[in-house]
C-alpha cells in the first residue's frame, strides 16, 4: 500500500513538472519536417521571435509520436546539436540504411549575421552521433533553389526534387523559376537529371506526392516568371519507373487555385491537401480537399468536416505529416494575420477516419501476443504456520526498506528531472554565440 501510494505521488509529480516545463517553441514557417520511426523532426524555419540575431532558425525539434499527448501541451524536445546554419525552404528526407537525415536546398544563412552561408546544397545529419557533415556526391549537383518540392522513393531508393525558385536571396543575379527534375541515388549519392520531354512549365510553391505505383502527383503552385496561379484541376504526373511526364484533368468539385499548401497520402491512396495562399489576397472557401487517385481520371471532393472542434485558421507555409490515422499540421503562418506578434506555433491534428479536428493524439498500439503458462502452487502444510509468521515480519521489513529506497529514488529523480528541464529551458531562451561546426 505504501509503495503504491508513493508510486502514484511520484507519477503525479513528474506529470506536473512536465506540464509546467514543456518546451514552448517559437512560431516558425518554411521549416523542414520528416518522420523517422517514432520521432517527427522539425528543422529550422523563419521566425519573428528567433533567439538568434537572424530570423532564420538553426534549431532541431522533435516529437515522440509513440506516446499519446494533447495539442494544448505537445511534448516538443530540442536537440542540443544545432544545424550549422539557419535553414529555411529546405527539404528533409531520410536514409534508414545509413541512419541519417539529408537536408537539401533552401536558404542557408549565418544565424549571427543573417548573411548567406552557403557551403553545400546537401547536408547529412547522423541520428546516432548528432553530427552534421557535407556528403561527397558524384556528377553535377543541382543549382541552389527554394520553394520547390520533392519526394523519396523506397522502391527506387532515390530522391526526386523538382522546380523551385533561384534568385538573389540564394546568390543568383536574376530570378529564375525552374522546371528541372533532379534525382539523387541515396545509396551511391549520385546525381542525375530526369526527362525534360513534356515537362511542365517552371513552377514553385506546389506539392509533390508519391503514389505506391511510382507516380508523383504535382498539385497547385505558381508557374513561369510571372508566378501565376496554376490551375489546380490540371494535374502534372511524373512516372519514376519509366522517367516520363504526363498530365491529367481532374474531375469532381471545382477547387480554388492555391499555393504554399501541404499534402499527405493516405493508406487508401487518397491525397489530402490542406492550407492555402492565393494571389491578390483572394479567399479560399475550402482549406481541406481530397483527391481520389483510385479513379480515372483522379477526382476531387470536399470532405464533410465535423464541427466538434474548431477548424484551423487559414495557414500557409506549414508542414503536414500523416502518422497512423492522424494528419499533423505544424507551424506555418496565418495568411490573414499580417501582424507577426499574433502568429503562433500552430499545431492541429485531423483524424482522417472521420475528418474531425481533434486535440488528443492516440498512437496506434501494436498487438502484443504473450504465451502464459499456468502454474499450480504446492503448499507444505506442515510448515505453513511457522513460515507465515516469518514471512509476515520479512514482508513488513521489506515494505519499510522499499518505501525508504523509493523515497530516495523519487527525490533524486525529481531533482535530476528538474535540473535537466531547467537546462533545456535556459538553453532555449538564451542565444548561442556560434552555430555547430561542419565536419568534412
Amino acid at each position: 500500500m505504501i509503495i503504491n501510494n508513493l508510486m502514484k505521488i511520484f507519477l503525479l509529480i513528474i506529470l506536473l513538472i512536465e506540464i509546467g516545463q514543456s518546451l514552448l517553441p517559437v512560431e516558425r514557417y518554411v521549416h523542414s519536417s520528416v518522420l523517422v520511426e517514432k520521432r517527427l523532426f522539425f528543422f529550422g524555419g523563419l521566425s519573428d521571435h528567433s533567439p538568434k540575431p537572424a530570423n532564420s532558425l538553426d534549431q532541431i525539434l522533435y516529437l515522440d509520436v509513440s506516446k499519446p499527448f494533447n495539442t494544448v501541451n505537445p511534448p516538443f524536445e530540442e536537440i542540443p546539436n544545432t544545424i550549422p546554419f539557419g535553414s529555411s525552404y529546405a527539404i528533409a528526407f531520410p536514409n534508414s540504411q545509413k541512419n541519417v537525415i539529408y537536408l537539401f536546398g533552401g536558404i542557408t544563412v549565418n544565424v549571427n549575421t543573417g548573411l548567406d552561408d552557403f557551403k553545400s546544397i546537401l547536408y547529412s545529419y547522423n541520428l546516432e552521433t548528432n553530427e552534421w557533415t557535407i556528403p561527397i556526391t558524384s556528377e553535377i549537383a543541382p543549382i541552389r533553389r527554394r520553394e520547390f518540392s520533392g519526394v523519396i522513393s523506397n522502391n527506387t531508393e532515390k530522391f526526386y526534387a523538382f522546380g523551385g525558385i533561384s534568385d538573389q536571396i540564394i546568390g543568383t543575379p536574376n530570378v529564375i523559376i525552374l522546371n528541372d527534375m533532379n534525382i539523387l541515388d541515396i545509396n551511391s549519392l549520385t546525381w542525375s537529371k530526369g526527362s525534360t520531354i513534356n515537362a511542365p512549365l517552371p513552377r514553385a510553391d506546389f506539392t509533390a506526392t508519391l503514389l505506391t505505383n511510382g507516380i508523383i502527383v504535382f498539385i497547385g503552385g505558381r508557374e513561369t516568371n510571372a508566378l501565376l496561379d496554376v490551375d489546380i484541376n490540371q494535374l502534372v504526373l511524373y512516372d519514376t519507373t519509366i522517367d516520363k511526364w504526363s498530365s491529367m484533368t481532374a474531375r469532381g468539385v471545382i477547387l480554388e487555385n492555391r499555393h504554399a499548401h501541404s499534402a499527405v497520402l493516405t493508406p487508401d491512396e487518397r491525397i489530402i491537401i490542406f492550407g492555402w495562399c492565393r494571389c491578390m489576397n483572394k479567399t479560399i472557401l475550402n482549406q481541406l480537399a481530397v483527391l481520389n487517385t483510385k479513379t480515372y481520371p483522379y477526382e476531387w471532393s470536399i470532405p464533410q468536416v465535423s464541427a466538434l472542434n474548431p477548424a484551423p485558421p487559414p495557414i500557409q507555409l506549414h508542414s503536414a505529416t500523416l502518422i497512423g490515422n492522424y494528419m499533423f499540421i505544424n507551424f506555418g503562418r496565418n495568411y490573414q494575420t499580417p501582424n507577426p506578434e499574433l502568429q503562433k506555433p500552430y499545431f492541429y491534428i485531423l483524424d482522417i477516419r472521420n475528418f474531425t479536428w481533434v486535440t488528443q493524439f492516440e498512437p496506434e498500439q501494436s498487438p502484443v501476443t504473450t504465451n502464459s503458462i499456468a502454474t499450480v502452487p504446492i503448499i507444505n502444510t506442515s510448515s505453513a504456520n511457522t513460515s507465515n509468521s516469518t514471512a509476515e515480519k520479512a514482508g513488513q521489513i521489506g515494505i519499510i526498506l522499499g518505501a525508504v529506497s523509493l523515497s530516495v529514488v523519487v527525490v533524486i529523480t525529481v531533482a535530476g528531472f528538474l535540473g535537466y528541464k531547467f537546462y533545456i529551458k535556459k538553453k532555449y531562451n538564451s542565444a548561442i554565440p556560434t552555430a555547430g561546426q561542419i565536419q568534412t
